[in-house]
């Protein structure tokens, strides 16, 4: 008999997922497409917006910015949080503190698997743990803090779930 192992599903969020949690969704693909081709079949990475309508296409500046670090978002839509969706996650990952009380006062069940962006698997200083910043609305060179950001949480995030044999 064979056994099937559930793929481990993390859930990007930010407010209307058109910008943050589409870029960071974008990217941790790339990262698994490039760097971890072996864990592809075991990971899923999808994204959802605590205030998104349904269908939303990414921001045109952080589709732009995706385009300029190797990826596309031409295919994003955006995703509003549903019960399902938080059920089938693994890990919630989102950009700001209100967004993290926002989802753990509509689905309490799931408090446990919420966690700010850079809370995640962290092994610093608790005073390091921070809101990552909205560049929705501003120019490419205002998102050069998003970005730097996203690259170094999605990179150790990723490195942090293989050693620890998730991935």
């Amino acid at each position: 008999m064979f056994s099937i192992k559930k793929k481990f599903r993390i859930l990007v969020a930010c407010r209307a997922n058109i910008t943050r949690s589409a870029y960071l969704c974008g990217y941790f693909d790339k990262l698994l497409h490039d760097q971890y081709t072996h864990a592809r079949k075991r990971i899923e990475i999808v994204s959802a917006g605590v205030e998104a309508r349904q269908g939303s296409v990414a921001h045109d500046v952080v589709k732009h910015v995706a385009q300029l670090n190797g990826f596309s978002l031409r295919k994003h839509q955006s995703n509003p949080f549903t019960r399902s969706i938080v059920k089938r996650a693994d890990v919630i990952l989102v950009m700001e503190q209100w967004q993290k009380d926002q989802l753990i006062k509509r689905y309490p069940f799931a408090t446990d698997k919420i966690f700010l962006l850079m809370e995640y698997l962290w092994h610093g200083p608790a005073e390091e743990i921070r809101d990552v910043p909205d560049p929705t609305g501003k120019n490419t060179e205002d998102y050069h803090e998003f970005i730097n950001i996203a690259h170094q949480e999605a990179e150790r995030i990723l490195h942090e779930l293989s050693r620890q044999g998730i991935l």
